[in-house]
């Protein structure tokens, strides 16, 4: 019974560490993607997001980038990023919500990183000016 215990223990354990292990690598792409976008542009941005996704080269997930240049317009350049929240959906899977900060004010981005055959990559990445449509209300009022 106690081998049992124990086997099931460090399965729990293993299972927590890998899934951490996913959004800690998204966290880092991300990161790295932010840079590429300082330096490159918003269209670069979105070549790095979609590195080792299934989206790599689609053209219309490519074309976030204009959403980007919207929110430009009106907020200025990207100064700052960094990543508000991370969950873990499985073991291969993480949802990342991060804070572009511009010149004259925030941007959200919303990610979804898989871990893939080619490495860590985004499934899905949106932008939102306004926070309280997607962050939690508990996350922007205590």
């Amino acid at each position: 019974m106690k081998k049992l215990l124990l086997i099931g223990i460090l399965v729990i354990f293993s299972t927590n560490v890998i899934a951490g292990d996913v959004c800690d690598k998204a966290s880092k792409e991300f990161a790295q993607a932010v840079e590429v976008y300082k330096k490159e542009g918003g269209t670069a941005f979105m070549k790095r997001v979609l590195k080792n996704g299934p989206l790599e080269n689609d053209t219309r997930s490519l074309s976030q980038a204009q959403a980007l240049g919207q929110i430009e317009q009106f907020f200025g350049p990207i100064e700052t990023a960094s990543v508000l929240s991370t969950k873990a959906l499985g073991s291969k899977s993480c949802y990342i919500i991060g804070i572009l900060e511009y010149q004259n004010g925030p941007a959200f981005a919303v990610a979804n990183y898989y871990s893939g055959s080619k490495g860590v990559g985004a499934t899905s990445m949106f932008f939102q000016t306004e926070p309280e449509k997607i962050l939690p209300k508990q996350f922007l009022v205590q």
